[in-house]
């Protein structure tokens, strides 16, 4: 969790179940800005409970042409549900999230 001002940003990396489960458990998943969804979007990660925690405004995925079907669709439909504004590299290109601790500006890049 990185927070500046009081925007807050979750890099989950590669973190699966486990470690998202770890995390909750720890209670140190609250409501984020952004998130950077986990291993482009598999279904190992970004679990429901996560997302029902974190509440991301944002979610960013990176991801390109791959075989394993990523972004999965259950991973996009939880996002969908949450109200979360999605962004993927596939399809925007670089996204730039700039912050001065107010507010949060978006920008893409293809």
């Amino acid at each position: 969790m990185v927070k500046h001002g009081n925007k807050k940003f979750l890099l989950s990396g590669d973190a699966e179940l486990k470690s998202e489960n770890d995390m909750l458990a720890k209670i140190l998943i609250s409501k984020v800005d952004v998130l950077k969804v986990s291993h482009h979007g598999a279904k190992t990660g970004t679990s429901a409970g996560l997302v029902n925690i974190a509440k991301p405004t944002y979610s960013a995925i990176s991801v390109g042409k791959n075989a394993y079907g990523h972004p999965t669709s259950e991973v996009v439909k939880r996002l969908i549900n949450a109200k979360s504004k999605i962004y993927r590299t596939d399809k925007s290109g670089n996204i730039i999230f700039t912050s001065n601790g107010k507010t949060i500006t978006i920008k893409t890049v293809k």
